[in-house]
């Protein structure tokens, strides 16, 4: 055996993380992971602050937690939402032993010579994940961490930051380990209900809130977009199946409905030989009357549509493709061929007022979602978006600086950071940010009354009334969100199970370590119980991030 790793992550089940898990491992070293939950403080959509005090654990007792598992090297996959917390833990580790730490995922990897320093951190990986991590665990197996010339990773140098180029993009993604998610399983048995799998790395779209807006900067000449065969997919999600545990598959590819002869293929074996409901994501470029008909065949029970706003100019101001008439066809076709559909909604777009999202709302209205799902504009480091921002006076230097840093306020979900200057115009929005919740649940004479004389006004906050919302779809028997909030409300009990029992000092110890694929250790349904020698297959890149 090599190096141990620990990976090490909180919020939703990563899966980075299981990715690299499962490549380190095919590589011969062993991979821990410590997973914190946190799910009342992750900006999840779950977040309540007074539970969070009492059953997050802190820095320093997850510092001991990562200690305990006597790493070689520790490596956090970082966001935005997640990286000052991070940065917390690593210097608590630091302040205990002199260990190698790496930071990699969507924060750092926009602005790895901004990341490293931080005087915790020792190396920064930029882009995809795996070649990069062996590396570094070979440099240490050799003590050799010292060496600076590792492609992908950016290193602290006597004159400063040390940044090396890019390795080429993995091309064959059937090459690669399927993901290994026993770490969180072993943590939270309850993640498995929901299967999370991605056919595909990248995005063909440059969309400038998303980190894909630089993609041609940090890889130029290379194909935006790689895709797993149907085969191999098909084959991982049969293992799923056969385990019995899982009730959904959920596709967390940006877009999922990119290639119309890979849907074709896909819907037929998929119906034949997986048959468990799924959800994914699609944009309105890439939807048609076939592709709805393919999502129906294959059993698809919700698609959520990447809409973010219905105006046109808005839409080219942010370089999305598309435009109203386009969002229209895409609902259309999806509601002749009877495939449930939400729609993905950004509030606060860089030259949206009220009276946009008033536009919006009667848009929706009238097409009737089954959902609503309204994040907040949030800038996010390594977005053309972001430097836009500062150019045109949205953000000042100092805003930016805090991005940077992981300053991304409340959250997506919650509120965003886009820093509205004008204070009534942000208090107008939030009142309106509520009505989307509501809509689907209400009759459209009754939302078009609370939107005639400013009603929504009086309707009471947007954080309760979300989960209220799901909550109410379920009840109300549409099968996505149903099976949404039973997986969310076992993974909530879970967890806070979990959590309990380490606050009243009957788990003093770390999660247990499962190696997963070796002799006796439990076999989960994404692999046989087999030598960790045959295991093999991905589901997804560790720098891939939300860019529907």
């Amino acid at each position: 055996m090599g190096k141990r790793v620990a990976f090490v992550s909180s919020g939703l089940e990563h899966l980075g993380i299981s990715a690299l898990a499962a490549y380190v491992r095919q590589h011969r070293h062993e991979p821990v992971v410590v997973y914190e939950p946190r799910p009342f403080s992750s900006g999840s959509g779950t977040d309540l602050p007074a539970l969070a005090r009492w059953l997050d654990p802190s820095p320093a007792e997850t510092a001991a937690r990562v200690l305990a598992s006597d790493p070689d090297l520790v490596a956090f996959t970082s966001y935005s939402v997640t990286h000052r917390w991070s940065v917390e833990v690593a210097r608590e580790i630091k302040a205990h032993r002199a260990i190698p730490i790496v930071f990699g995922g969507a924060h750092v990897s926009a602005a790895p010579e901004r990341a490293i320093r931080e005087a915790s951190v020792d190396a920064v990986v930029e882009g995809e994940g795996e070649g990069a991590l062996v590396d570094l665990l070979e440099c240490v197996e050799r003590e050799r961490f010292g060496r600076t010339d590792v492609a992908n990773v950016t290193f602290r140098g006597p004159n400063g930051p040390v940044r090396n180029p890019v390795r080429p993009l993995i091309a064959d993604l059937d090459a690669l380990p399927w993901a290994d998610k026993s770490g969180f399983y072993s943590a939270v048995p309850e993640l498995e209900r929901e299967y999370y799998v991605i056919s595909r790395r990248g995005c063909p779209f440059r969309c400038s809130f998303c980190e894909y807006s630089t993609f041609s900067t940090q890889y130029p000449g290379e194909k935006p977009v790689r895709r797993r065969s149907v085969t191999d997919v098909v084959a991982e999600l049969r293992a799923v199946r056969a385990g019995g545990r899982v009730r959904k598959v959920f596709f967390w590819d940006p877009i999922f409905t990119l290639d119309l002869h890979w849907v074709r293929e896909f819907a037929d074996t998929y119906a034949r030989e997986v048959g468990i409901p799924f959800e994914c994501y699609t944009h309105p470029q890439t939807m048609s009357d076939e592709m709805a008909s393919l999502l129906a065949k294959a059993g698809c029970i919700m698609v959520r549509v990447g809409v973010q706003s219905v105006n046109s100019d808005t839409l080219a101001s942010v370089d999305r493709k598309g435009d109203r008439l386009r969002v229209q066809r895409t609902l259309e076709s999806l509601r002749t061929h009877d495939v449930p559909y939400s729609v993905d909604h950004i509030v606060g777009l860089p030259g949206e007022g009220p009276i946009d999202q008033l536009d919006a709302l009667h848009f929706y209205n009238r097409h009737r979602p089954r959902r609503i799902v309204a994040h907040w504009m949030t800038y996010f480091p390594g977005t053309t978006a972001l430097e836009q921002g500062r150019r045109d006076g949205t953000l000042s230097d100092a805003d930016v600086e805090r991005v940077l840093d992981g300053d991304v306020g409340p959250g997506y979900i919650y509120g965003g950071n886009a820093g509205l200057a004008n204070q009534q115009q942000l208090a107008r929005l939030r009142e309106l940010s509520a009505v989307f919740d509501w809509l689907p649940l209400l009759p459209a004479n009754v939302v078009e009354w609370l939107l005639e004389r400013e009603r929504y006004r009086y309707l009471p906050g947007k954080a309760l009334l979300r989960q209220l919302g799901v909550l109410v779809l379920a009840i109300r028997g549409e099968p996505a969100t149903r099976e949404r909030a039973l997986h969310i409300a076992a993974s909530l009990y879970g967890a806070t199970r979990a959590a309990l029992a380490r606050r009243l000092g009957r788990s003093a110890s770390p999660h247990p370590r499962v190696n997963a694929g070796a002799p006796g250790a439990k076999a989960y349904p994404h692999r046989p119980s087999a030598p960790p020698v045959v295991v093999r297959r991905l589901a997804i890149a560790p720098a891939d991030h939300f860019a529907k």
